[in-house]
């Protein structure tokens, strides 16, 4: 009798991504093969006290095939500050949001701050699905917030504006940047 062990795919633990418009892109390397990733959220939340993004992953093969996974929800893990002065408050941001004090390039602490990093955690993702050689279950996406349009910064703004708000206990300016996320996300 003899027998034969199953290979298992490759493990990948986590992917670099930028922002484009509210998505984040990044690429997955396997072998001399490179897959196009594409995490899009579509609605954010508060749950278990941790923000949850709540959207589909698309993948791209070389041959220029797409997969999607819609549903896929994406866990604040943790952030990374900026070494970068904040963007602009948004535009179009309600009164009540707006900050009381213009930013400083020489002080990005507290309401001066902003996020450089979301680490977010993926909801388990089936790498055969979504035609990928590799064991996707347990994915951390590390989406860099380096904006080049109005609504990556905004993005970026409303992200840290939330956080602040959430560590600092207040619900309701949490709520009402959770809020604005969503709005983004619509567009």
């Amino acid at each position: 009798m003899m027998f034969t062990q199953k290979r298992s795919a490759p493990k990948l633990h986590s992917i670099h991504a930028l922002p484009a418009g509210a998505a984040f892109t990044g690429k997955i390397e396997a072998g001399r093969a490179t897959y196009q990733f594409t995490f899009a959220p579509k609605s954010a939340e508060i749950a278990g006290g941790k923000l949850k993004l709540k959207g589909e992953v698309t993948v791209k093969s070389p041959a220029g095939r797409k997969r999607v996974a819609a549903g896929v929800e994406a866990t604040l893990a943790a952030t990374q500050g900026s070494i970068q002065p904040p963007p602009p408050a948004p535009s179009a941001l309600p009164d009540h949001l707006r900050p009381a004090t213009a930013a400083s390039a020489t002080d990005a602490t507290d309401g001066l701050s902003s996020i450089g990093v979301l680490y977010l955690k993926l909801a388990p993702l089936d790498g055969r699905a979504l035609g990928v050689p590799m064991d996707l279950s347990d994915l951390q996406l590390n989406a860099r917030l380096y904006p080049q349009s109005q609504l990556e910064r905004d993005l970026q703004w409303l992200y840290s504006a939330w956080l602040l708000a959430s560590h600092g206990g207040n619900e309701q300016r949490s709520n009402a940047c959770l809020g604005e996320i969503n709005q983004r996300f619509k567009h």
